[in-house]
């Protein structure tokens, strides 16, 4: 069913300000503004996809060059805003297509995953190394070392071949990924073309739907960083971390609706808290990969696995505490105040 979310362009209201002119082809490269605040919630969500689907597209090469890591870290953050932009978007995007998007967003971010998570075990191997004694006094790398860094090596090069093949035209995997990246633009275009029927928010001022949406994800922050530390279990941390980095999303989607100073320091201390977080995760997905390489390698090279896999259970443990120290600083009525504040204009 096509449904047109476009008012008239004379109305006062949703005529003007940059989402108006991006429709329209005035502007040269859309930015969210204060004057989008009473923009239909619609327009503005499906200008905001647009814009993450540009981005991730424009990593595209620096990924496939695999010259320099970053360019992987930055691609899966444009996958990761998208997600969570949609997450967070029910009720206002076409419901069948979002949450299609959603899985083949989902799916196509663990193929990445696992490019990056090896990635920075092998930026950690050698302090790894280190902690367990396996490098010698003049700083060379023992031979099981080298070995396990090579098994490593191959099964990054596995999963990035993985990844190639989707985002290569050429690729085996290639119609996954363009089917992706078209239903991505036909989501971030709804505004234009129209769609399956939009969410109940759809028409609702844009400011009013970021309202909502953050303090409602700040709820969510609240419940899970109150459940972890009661129970202190690693799945629990890690369901706060995937909430804090949603609410966190959110902030830095729509701060210019909001008060922008206000919620550029919100978002540094949900970074803080992010970063304590994401340790206790990291470590947890290292030791499986470390497992496997050993498995690989075999000899004295697993055992070698083995010892490096018992330091980072060693290193989880520490980051539980660290995990309930981080919550307690965040969790102070200064953060829900400053929240309120950002939120209400």
């Amino acid at each position: 069913m096509d449904v047109s979310l476009e008012p008239e362009l004379s109305d006062p209201v949703f005529g003007v300000g940059p989402a108006a002119e991006a429709l329209s082809g005035q502007g040269v490269r859309w930015s969210l503004g204060v004057e989008d605040r009473q923009q239909p919630a619609a327009r503005v969500l499906a200008l905001l996809l647009a814009d993450n689907l540009q981005q991730f597209r424009s990593f595209e090469s620096g990924v496939l060059s695999d010259l320099d890591t970053e360019q992987l870290h930055d691609y899966r953050v444009s996958l990761r805003r998208a997600r969570s932009l949609l997450s967070s978007g029910r009720s206002v995007f076409p419901g069948a297509q979002r949450k299609e998007l959603l899985v083949q967003l989902a799916e196509f971010g663990r193929v990445t995953s696992r490019v990056r998570d090896l990635d920075v075990l092998l930026e950690e191997l050698p302090r790894l190394c280190r902690a367990v004694g396996v490098v010698v006094d003049d700083g060379q790398q023992s031979f099981e070392s080298q070995e396990l860094r090579a098994a490593l090596l191959r099964n990054r090069s596995g999963a990035f071949a993985d990844l190639a093949g989707r985002i290569d035209p050429a690729g085996g995997e290639a119609a996954k990924y363009q089917a992706m990246l078209r239903l991505w633009q036909v989501v971030g275009s709804v505004h234009r073309i129209g769609g399956d029927d939009p969410g109940k928010d759809a028409l609702r001022p844009s400011v009013v739907v970021a309202q909502a949406t953050i303090l409602r994800q700040f709820g969510k922050v609240r419940s899970a960083g109150r459940a972890a530390r009661k129970s202190n279990e690693v799945s629990d941390w890690h369901r706060l971390r995937k909430r804090a980095k949603a609410l966190r999303y959110g902030l830095a989607a729509y701060a210019p609706l909001l008060s922008e100073p206000a919620v550029s320091e919100l978002v540094t201390r949900l970074r803080k808290l992010q970063n304590v977080l994401g340790r206790q995760q990291d470590h947890a997905v290292q030791i499986e990969l470390v497992g496997l390489a050993g498995v690989d390698a075999g000899g004295r090279t697993a055992l070698l696995a083995g010892s490096i896999s018992e330091h980072l259970r060693r290193e989880a443990l520490k980051d539980l505490q660290n995990c309930s120290a981080a919550w307690s600083r965040f969790d102070q009525s200064s953060f829900k105040d400053d929240l309120a504040a950002a939120v209400t204009l």
